[in-house]
């Protein structure tokens, strides 16, 4: 059976200066698992799909572009797979049943009569939550894909009760939030899915919603490692500055965690054939003699389908010189995500300026971060960032509806990781 992942520990400098006092050591660990189906045999799904039936989910057809998009959902189950429909606003109601997901007249009536049901207007999202994780629960298994699916479009009630959920269901459960429009807490959705490994989705138009509903489906059928986990073992003297979770999705670990036996464990999920999941370290090194060290032991725990538990090992070293013009040699694949993890966090600093009123430090922070994907090449980050500096000078505040969907369009963008075209892709691995 061929190797179900690839598992590798990049550095941007190969050679490090000797005498270098804290010397910076960006370290990508990346994982990226066959998409050939060759891995084991496709998991059967176990879904929980929450559906926001707020007064506010009938503009702009919302509630008519979700009855769609859950329709192609169940059209496309396969015979083993299990999905649960929960409408929610005030209450929360299971319209579709896991043992009737497969009865399309009934699920066809369920989602016909949605805005019958006698739920309220309001908006509790952690009651649908509930509803769905005690259906998914009941066929909860290592056999089975299990995530949660969650669709709002409004501000939700007892927003600390949506994350215990996520919490108290971590290492078994998965959720993907989708949010709808501009009104949502897009900083909850982001935390369900980071907390659980799974996706965060921004919908600016309603006629968005199938194919949101068409990628979680392709995304879910395309899983072939289960349970991702990277852990690297810091050799003495070496430090940790900072971690950021690299792709599909940039976004912060928090605060390192280095245990007695100098580990740190970062969780990451499920991983799709074919997309890299992967970790960026920001290291401080401390100087020493010349020649070949290793910095950290990094290993790659996950499970495959049908097999079992497997790991694989890389090695993260460095060459100590006393030779300037080596050390100055850089890795173009590590430094292109460096940039664009630099580009999030400035993005994500101007909108926090923003809302303490700082204007003139968001704007300027903002266009470091326009010269930074200018400099990548990165039309659709440059663009969406332009956007938001117009608005931010239009609007002086995030408070209008055109000026937060923007910001909502501009992070969706910069939080994806955005490499070149092919062509320039394969130029940076070259170079390595």
């Amino acid at each position: 059976m061929a190797e179900p992942l690839s598992f590798s520990a990049l550095v941007s400098r190969q050679y490090v200066p000797s005498s270098a006092e804290n010397f910076v050591l960006y370290v990508l660990l990346e994982a990226v698992a066959r998409a050939d189906g060759q891995t084991g045999q496709r998991l059967p799904l176990n879904l929980g799909v929450v559906l926001d039936r707020s007064g506010s989910m009938y503009d702009e057809h919302r509630l008519d572009y979700v009855v769609e998009a859950v329709k192609f959902l169940v059209e496309n189950l396969a015979p083993e797979d299990k999905v649960t429909i929960v409408a929610f606003a005030d209450t929360a109601r299971v319209i579709v049943g896991p043992d009737q997901c497969h009865d399309k007249s009934f699920v066809d009536r369920a989602l016909q009569d949605v805005d019958l049901l006698e739920i309220g207007g309001g908006t509790q999202m952690a009651l649908g939550m509930r509803a769905a994780i005690d259906e998914v629960r009941k066929s909860l298994g290592a056999e089975r894909l299990n995530r949660v699916l969650v669709l709002t479009d409004g501000q939700t009630y007892e927003e600390t009760a949506c994350l215990d959920l996520v919490r108290q269901n971590a290492g078994q459960l998965s959720f993907s939030a989708m949010g709808v429009g501009a009104e949502f807490n897009e900083k909850l959705l982001m935390r369900i899915a980071e907390d659980s490994h799974g996706k965060y989705h921004f919908i600016g138009e309603s006629s968005q919603i199938p194919g949101i509903f068409e990628d979680e489906l392709e995304g879910l059928r395309a899983v072939t490692v289960r349970n991702g986990r990277i852990e690297i073992n810091l050799s003495q003297g070496v430090q940790v500055r900072e971690a950021f979770r690299a792709s599909p999705e940039i976004y912060s670990l928090g605060t390192p965690l280095v245990d007695e036996q100098r580990r740190i464990i970062y969780e990451i999920g499920d991983l799709e054939g074919g997309v890299p999941g992967s970790v960026l370290l920001t290291l401080v090194l401390p100087p020493r003699r010349p020649g070949s060290v290793r910095v950290g032991a990094a290993t790659f725990r996950f499970d495959v389908p049908a097999v079992g538990e497997r790991t694989v090992q890389s090695d993260v070293t460095v060459e100590y010189t006393l030779d300037r013009s080596l050390s100055s040699r850089v890795s173009p694949r590590v430094m292109n995500l460096v940039d664009q993890v630099s580009i999030a966090k400035a993005q994500a600093k101007a909108e926090e300026e923003l809302r303490q009123g700082n204007v003139e430090r968001a704007t300027r922070l903002l266009n470091n971060a326009i010269q930074g994907t200018q400099r990548m090449g990165n039309v659709k980050a440059t663009q969406a960032l332009t956007g938001l500096i117009e608005q931010v000078k239009k609007t002086q505040t995030l408070q209008t509806t055109a000026a937060k969907t923007t910001l909502l369009q501009a992070q969706a963008v910069v939080r994806k990781t955005q490499m070149l075209d092919p062509e320039a892709l394969k130029r940076l691995t070259s170079d390595e």
